[in-house]
């Protein structure tokens, strides 16, 4: 029989791979235009900041947040009675394509869903 702290571990590791990442969504966008990330989020976060961010998501990997409508190359909006932020990235380059992150800023851990984000040379 499994012990009650064994049972909570091992709640809390399936609880962790449960928030942080909630799907994974395909985008592609073409070399020097514009494409748009959307990310739902769940009921309750809609006052939550919302950020996107590239690779490993470490606080130099933050693009952009709700808190700013626009940085360089990217801009983003919440329509919180839909439960879904967009960002924008425009001019694209190739160096854009790789892997991003959404992100919902709570207590304890984040909220994440990866992005997969392809650039077709234009």
């Amino acid at each position: 029989m499994w012990s009650l702290q064994s049972q909570l571990f091992t709640l809390c590791i399936a609880l962790s791979c449960v928030t942080s990442a909630a799907g994974l969504i395909h985008v592609s966008g073409y070399e020097g235009r514009e494409v748009n990330v959307s990310c739902r989020y769940g009921e309750g976060y809609e006052s939550y900041e919302k950020y996107l961010c590239k690779n490993d998501c470490g606080s130099d990997d933050v693009l952009i947040t709700t808190t700013e409508t626009k940085k360089n190359k990217y801009s983003i909006y919440d329509d919180k009675k839909k439960r879904v932020f967009t960002t924008t990235i425009s001019d694209l380059s190739l160096k854009d394509a790789g892997k991003y992150w959404c992100g919902v800023t709570r207590n304890g851990k984040d909220i994440y869903t990866e992005v997969k984000l392809e650039v077709v040379q234009g």
